[in-house]
């Protein structure tokens, strides 16, 4: 994707106010309003209310959503009223054992249920208010109304919100594991178990949030000006963080409202010539070192790890000889075209004067595909086009339609890598890894793993027609794991292609043959656990190239092996023709990744996934041990002693099985 950075000025205000955003979509849709109460009259009324309340909060429906709390908390209140009344019924009730147990704990119900109810309340003022409203945190610049700015002092209520919130749901959960389960009936004890379950999410969550907002301010520049860099990347052209870093743009920010520098466009502003850039590399930064169009500051996001990458990025900004001062840097934003996609249908679509129109729908393949061959000669024409695209794109990005819609995108933008985070201040940063936006490799301490990271050496835009698949083989044995790892990727290009789209080798205007077409040059990286060891030479369904450095092989049976982040690197580039087919296979032995936990046998796979165009497909056949009985693996198939993962992999996951020996 060409853009300048002014014309994605809104598309970064996104990631300065995504901690934010992000954190108030998640009060929106906790799970804190489903009361699962299995008792008569108001409190089942007051269930179905927060139920559909909860629903209608989700979906954006605000006006539905405080008439369903409204009518919860009234239900909460007769349930309240018919306990401290009593009367002869209860009276008599209470002479059954059985029903004279249920209404002994019926206070710690009900009065769970009021904690629940008011919750309801905080999370609809935040609902109603955040976004939209005369209370609405991002409002006109009274100063200018061409601009906006967000409020800081309501980030600082929304503070306040939020821990209210969180008080009446730990009240909440306290109520609830006060019953005695052992007084009521077993389907009554599942609900209350349930509601405990609920309740210590939604702390947790709210307890995120309330991280958030404290780092918040300062993030918006409350305590002085902060600046920020925004990457926007070409995910048709893989690299380690999601793609080539093509353009970029400077932000500031004070007191809430944004600035942007108009003065920077494309990466080559400050890579004159491509000129590499000499400069002390981080043990780990193999990529970059033995990459020499990598040593510099457009092209050093090699590596998968953003805060890694981001590190390197900025040094090489440092180091690089520049006409313009800089400012100190608070931040690194990186974003791909997937962001404007998830951000769309919050936006609204849109018209642009020489184009389609631009909707959720469209916006990728436009960025990605028809501008090249709509523009397959004159790249100029083309950037006009694009620069057109974001123009509309900001212009609705701080007045969306549907702010609710904007903030569900940002969260699944964040959650899917396709933007990521760095920040220079510890405590900022230690907040973006809790809420794992930064794009980290992860520890998996006592855990199998497994990471599949492209890179697309060949100079092309292929990825955009690339598909992906890893396909693991695991058979646990003892405490360890037999694994075997097909990385396979197929080159779905379809001809004719504009030279642009085909890449550096391709000199002729357009492609038509594909005998006449260069090759899809993937880089297949695995990373898996440190003390994994190969059990022999890998098989190669393809042609292997000696490209880059990194991936060269020492010899046919053995390929290069790399350390970074605490785990082991294997390398290897295939040359794959449209149309066809290339694949690398690993087969290793992982030692200690299965525990055993109250008396039951525990294996976790944690799988990170990389942010694609079109994302990779996981196939997981797991060997269940001889024996194994009582096994629980949620989200896997099982057929006898075979469990089965197969879905598209479009976030981190940890899978965990286990069993009874």
């Amino acid at each position: 994707m060409e853009t300048n950075s002014r014309d994605q000025s809104y598309s970064g205000i996104v990631g300065v106010i995504a901690v934010g955003l992000a954190l108030l979509g998640t009060a929106l849709w906790l799970s804190i309003l489903l009361a699962p109460w299995r008792l008569a009259g108001g409190l089942l009324d007051a269930r179905d209310h927060l139920k559909k309340s909860q629903k209608s909060i989700s979906s954006g429906a605000t006006k539905v959503a405080r008439y369903e709390t409204l009518a919860a908390q009234a239900a909460v209140d007769r349930a309240r009223e018919g306990l401290e009344r009593g009367g002869p019924a209860i009276d008599l009730l209470s002479s059954f054992p059985v029903a004279g147990d249920v209404l002994e704990e019926a206070d710690h119900l009900v009065t769970a249920a009021e904690h629940s109810a008011r919750a309801a309340l905080g999370t609809l003022d935040i609902a109603q208010n955040a976004l939209k409203g005369p209370d609405k945190l991002i409002i006109k610049d009274p100063e200018n109304k061409d601009e906006s700015q967000i409020r800081i002092e309501r980030v600082e209520e929304l503070q306040v919100t939020v821990a209210e919130v969180r008080d009446e749901i730990r009240a909440s959960e306290k109520e609830l594991r006060e019953v005695e389960l052992n007084k009521l009936p077993k389907r009554l004890q599942r609900s209350v178990k349930d509601g405990i379950d609920t309740a210590s999410e939604a702390d947790e969550l709210l307890a995120d949030a309330e991280a958030g907002l404290k780092v918040l301010p300062a993030v918006l520049g409350a305590d002085g000006p902060r600046n920020y860099i925004l990457g926007f990347q070409n995910s048709a052209e893989q690299r380690g963080t999601g793609g080539a870093m093509l353009r970029f743009g400077f932000l500031s920010i004070a007191q809430g409202k944004p600035n942007f520098d108009t003065r920077t466009s494309t990466v080559y502003d400050v890579d004159k010539n491509r000129e590499q850039i000499s400069i002390p590399l981080p043990e780990d930064a193999w990529y970059v070192a033995g990459i020499p169009d990598a040593q510099r500051f457009g092209n050093a996001n090699w590596s998968p790890d953003w805060p890694l990458s981001a590190d390197v990025t900025l040094d090489y900004l440092a180091a690089t000889p520049t006409d313009r001062q800089l400012q100190e840097i608070d931040g690194f934003f990186l974003l791909d075209p997937i962001v404007m996609q998830k951000l769309l249908p919050g936006t609204g679509p849109y018209e642009i004067k020489a184009g389609p129109r631009i909707s959720q729908k469209t916006a990728v393949h436009f960025l990605l595909y028809r501008s090249y061959a709509k523009e397959p000669v004159v790249a100029g024409k083309r950037r006009i086009l694009l620069n057109q695209v974001v123009q509309g794109f900001e212009e609705r990005m701080l007045d969306p339609l549907h702010p609710t819609e904007l903030v569900k995108g940002l969260g699944e933008a964040l959650t899917e890598k396709h933007m990521q985070i760095f920040m220079t201040d510890p405590a900022e940063q230690k907040f973006i890894e809790r809420m794992n936006w930064d794009g980290a490799i992860e520890g998996a301490e006592n855990k199998d793993y497994a990471y599949v990271v492209q890179q697309n050496v060949s100079g092309s835009k292929l990825d955009n027609f690339a598909t992906q698949t890893t396909t693991m083989d695991v058979e646990l044995d003892g405490d360890g794991s037999i694994v075997s790892t097909k990385m396979s990727l197929h080159n779905g290009v379809f001809l004719p292609q504009p030279r642009y789209a085909m890449g550096d080798a391709q000199t002729n205007v357009t492609c038509a043959l594909p005998a006449r077409c260069p090759a899809h040059r993937p880089m297949l990286n695995l990373y898996v656990k440190q003390d994994a060891e190969l059990l022999g030479p890998p098989e190669i369904d393809g042609e292997l190239v000696d490209t880059p450095a990194p991936a060269v092989w020492p010899s046919p049976d053995r390929p290069p092996e790399h350390l970074e982040k605490g785990k082991k690197v294997w390398s290897g580039t295939l040359a794959i023709p449209p149309g066809e087919d290339g694949s690398i296979t690993f087969e290793y032995r992982v030692p200690g990744v299965v525990r055993t936990t109250e008396g039951r046998r525990v294996y976790h796979l944690v799988v990170q996934h990389q942010p694609k165009v079109q994302p990779e497909t996981l196939v997981v056949r797991l060997k269940l041990p001889e024996g194994a009985t009582e096994v629980h693996a949620k989200g896997w198939k099982r057929d006898g002693d075979l469990l089965m993962w197969d879905k598209p992999l479009t976030e981190d996951l940890d899978l965990e099985v286990s069993w009874r020996e």
